[in-house]
């Protein structure tokens, strides 16, 4: 499969060359003299190329065997995370995930625990997000057993140092204290809290939120949340699956499941906000981001969506917006768009440029006219063909290692997503008509309620930015770290 993977890539490589050169050129008649066999690659499956058990413990196990080096890799998802916390409580799985790493166990002390991964050459790193939480082990396969048993007490038995707390929420708040100094970071957050509001998805993190979180508060989270049968576990690398399943036994035994009770899941308000919104900070580039809402993962015209906002600014240079923004009128290094198909609630769609001051405006009138011509004319057959060829033969590249196989699989049945949903994948984008590109355009880009968000010097803007719609200014205020 590994062989495969690597053929294909250099097969697109070599052909991507080749259309760059011309007819006659040597290159040209070197890789048109080229012969291969025909690439017959299967999807992978959980049950054929992927194992799946259960531990008795209630714990959900992905095994795929690799014996080319003496590594195991094993990666973890807990269904935790913000979006089950009331927004009080918004900093404190973030927190948690922090200290379950660097607070050290009930058995070893925070230092003696990176003395031990560091002496093993091994790693572990434990993280909690919005909707989830992550971990990961990567030892040598000649330390698997204490690998694993090192991964579980920190699982099952955090300490959360008080030393280690103090010191995790001091990081935080020289975080907020410097979170205005970078542009991009300034953008994102205030667009984001623009179209979500105080939804996790906007909220933004207030030193007010940290500063009376206590040790106990960090415990009752990782109590109700980690247990076994909250957990699923994806292992890949030089490993025996009998042995595996001993030593996973073992490692978590005393671990019990528990009933989860996940709090209710807070809804996004679908609601455009247009207008332009102006952060004023006196800096010599202007950061543009312009979006709306989109649509939820499980909307059918996804696949022709992928295709359009291929077409339109996903397909790096050869999408309209790098062709016109980009290479036709030398504006900016860095432009293209976003549409999320893989957000659980409403994601977003959104087209982002940086460029001079001075050239402000006219960027801006560049992408909204992009934006409006791919729903008002139907995309040539070239263009088509190439996004959509594009886009299956980049596929493979998804699983190109036994990790990335494993945890792919993994994460489609975390994410409750259809179990035939990769092997159906490639044939729900060949299925995408050319005439389907303009019409998912012309019903789910909204050029009237676009939000355009600038942060950068209004006053040596190229032009006012007023044409594009009301202006509204969102004050930089110092945060409060008190």
């Amino acid at each position: 499969m590994r062989r495969y993977s690597v053929f294909a890539g250099i097969l697109l490589i070599a052909l991507n060359f080749a259309a760059a050169q011309t007819s006659s050129s040597p290159g040209s008649k070197l890789v048109n003299s080229l012969r291969y066999k025909e690439l017959n690659w299967q999807i992978p499956k959980v049950g054929v190329d992927v194992q799946r058990i259960v531990l008795e413990n209630g714990m959900i196990v992905f095994l795929l065997p690799n014996h080319e080096l003496p590594l195991v890799d094993a990666n973890l998802l807990v269904r935790t995370g913000e979006i089950y916390e009331p927004k009080e409580n918004m900093a404190i799985p973030g927190l948690t995930g922090k200290l379950m790493r660097t607070g050290g166990t009930k058995n070893i002390a925070p230092d003696s625990l990176d003395a031990l991964l560091e002496f093993m050459a091994a790693s572990i790193d434990i993280g909690i997000g919005e909707e989830s939480g992550w971990g990961s082990l990567s030892v040598l396969a000649k330390d698997i057993r204490l690998g694993f048993k090192v991964l579980a007490d920190i699982l099952m038995n955090p300490m959360f140092s008080e030393k280690k707390l103090r010191l995790a929420k001091e990081q935080i708040r020289e975080d907020i204290r410097r979170r205005n100094d970078n542009p991009g970071r300034i953008i994102g957050r205030e667009f984001n809290h623009l179209i979500y509001g105080d939804h996790p998805k906007g909220s933004i993190l207030e030193w007010a939120d940290v500063k009376n979180i206590k040790r106990d508060d960090i415990i009752a989270f990782h109590r109700k949340y980690f247990c076994p049968n909250n957990v699923m576990m994806a292992i890949a690398g030089d490993f025996n699956p009998d042995t595996i399943i001993q030593i996973l036994n073992e490692s978590f035994a005393g671990w019990s499941k528990q009933q989860i009770e996940l709090g209710p899941i807070p809804e996004v308000n679908f609601e455009y906000k247009p207008g332009v919104y102006i952060v004023n900070k006196d800096i010599s580039q202007a950061n543009i981001l312009i979006g709306h809402l989109g649509i939820k993962r499980e909307n059918p015209d996804r696949y022709a969506i992928a295709l359009m906002n291929y077409i339109l600014g996903g397909g790096s240079f050869t999408s309209r917006l790098t062709t016109q923004v980009r290479s036709n009128e030398g504006l900016a290094y860095s432009v293209g768009s976003n549409f999320d198909i893989s957000s659980r609630d409403y994601g977003l769609f959104t087209a982002h440029c940086q460029t001079k001051n001075s050239t402000a405006h006219k960027a801006i009138t560049l992408m909204l006219d992009e934006i409006r011509k791919i729903s008002q004319t139907q995309v040539d057959t070239q263009e088509f063909a190439m996004a959509r060829d594009a886009y299956i033969n980049q596929f493979v590249f998804n699983f190109t290692s036994p990790g990335q196989i494993v945890n792919q699989l993994m994460s489609l049945e975390f994410n409750k997503m259809p179990p035939d949903y990769y092997e159906k994948y490639l044939d729900n984008i060949r299925a995408v008509k050319i005439e389907d590109i303009q019409r998912v355009a012309q019903i789910y880009l909204k050029p009237e309620s676009l939000t355009i968000m600038v942060v950068g010097n209004p006053a040596d803007f190229d032009a006012p930015l007023d044409d594009f719609g009301t202006i509204k200014e969102i004050p930089l205020a110092p945060p409060v770290i008190r």
